[in-house]
């Protein structure tokens, strides 16, 4: 097997062919986030991707995208917007995933949803984690029915809190493929706000962020490009979402929802309308990643097993990674390194930081009964 590195603006028509290819002939590489498209996509608004490629008797077999850091160390392409990071291999290809890195210059690199259907990685010690993801192939009237079935106390709460916000908010109107771009600047402002509010980290700040939202949201070709959806109640946007998609697989990033309807748990009134309408615009799975189980999962009542931690010969195991304090600070500065890529940039985010320190505290003290309809409500 012979391994190589690019760049990603490199990548001739038969190689990227070829990696949407393999994508295809595994179910599991299907998301977005793992492909040559997105690759490419953060490629023209960053311009450091790379891509390493593994040929074997004059074929490409395996491809994957990433950015250099310094000293070995990589990060996945898009961080920190790569929920998922995937070698895409030929159907039941073996090999080494520590040493096909390393061939790349790769020593360590941090994963937060590391899909190994073929056992690259299985000698690592990493962290299982679940994914969340919706099949809504046989229809979105027909995935709702199945969650009313089991679980009828939820629906019935869900149904009641529906019914609230159309009789106290407005109508209720669900647009899929919301091509509004007022629409667009309302859901990332609202989150902009949200990451204000809690002293988060504003990853929609950069430039090269912003430029890829809206290169994404101007892309309405369904292969490949942005997909913002909307609920609205009466004159209230309540709640979007915007994120990629690739053919019939959704990914969103931005959930955003309005304050005033935050007693109605907008969030979870708009999953289910896009349950419902999702096939509206040929979406079959929707892709709501890691994190905030407490929702995502009375949608997604078998989620996938991803994995966590750090891969590369110069890998921390999980069971010596720092935790508690430190680990955070750990984990926001590396938040920061990933989306800044410049200097500049990086002192701002740190300074934002240290200053949001009271916001974090305040936010982390506040019950969490956002977006949740509990089962036993």
């Amino acid at each position: 097997m012979k391994v190589t590195t690019i760049s990603a603006d490199a990548l001739t028509e038969g190689q990227i062919d070829r990696w949407a290819a393999l994508q295809r002939a595994t179910p599991e590489f299907g998301s977005p986030l793992v492909g040559p498209y997105f690759a490419q996509l953060v490629q023209r608004h960053r311009g450091d991707v790379h891509v390493v490629i593994a040929t074997e008797a004059g074929h490409d077999v395996a491809f994957f995208a990433f950015h250099k850091a310094s000293h070995g160390h990589a990060r996945p392409v898009g961080a920190p917007f790569s929920d998922y990071q995937a070698i895409v291999s030929e159907p039941g290809l073996k090999c080494d995933g520590t040493a096909f890195l390393a061939e790349a210059g790769i020593e360590r690199m941090a994963v937060s949803g590391l899909i190994d259907p073929y056992g690259w990685f299985q000698s690592v010690q990493l962290e299982p984690t679940l994914g969340y993801r919706l099949s809504v192939k046989d229809g979105g009237a027909v995935k709702l029915e199945s969650l009313r079935q089991a679980n009828p106390k939820w629906a019935k709460n869900l149904r009641r809190l529906t019914n609230k916000m159309d009789r106290e908010l407005g109508p209720i109107r669900f647009i899929t493929g919301d091509q509004n771009p007022s629409a667009l600047e309302v859901v990332l402002q609202l989150k902009i706000d949200q990451y204000h509010e809690s002293g988060l980290t504003d990853v929609l700040r950069p430039y090269w962020v912003k430029a890829m939202m809206q290169d994404l949201f101007s892309r309405t070709n369904p292969e490949f490009g942005g997909c913002l959806i909307t609920l609205y109640a009466g004159d209230y946007l309540v709640s979007g979402q915007f994120g990629v998609r690739q053919g019939g697989w959704f990914h969103p990033w931005i959930a955003s929802t309005c304050p005033k309807a935050h007693p109605f748990s907008p969030g979870i009134v708009f999953l289910a309308q896009m349950v419902r309408h999702a096939e509206d615009i040929g979406i079959e799975t929707i892709d709501l990643a890691q994190g905030h189980s407490h929702y995502k999962s009375q949608f997604a009542r078998n989620p996938v097993t991803v994995q966590a931690g750090q891969v590369g010969r110069l890998a921390t195991a999980v069971s010596t990674a720092q935790t508690g304090p430190i680990g955070l600070i750990q984990k926001r500065l590396d938040l920061i390194a990933s989306v800044e890529p410049d200097l500049a940039g990086r002192l701002h985010a740190g300074w934002a930081a240290v200053t949001s320190a009271p916001r974090r505290l305040i936010a982390r003290g506040k019950a969490q009964t956002v977006d949740r309809v509990s089962s036993h409500d």
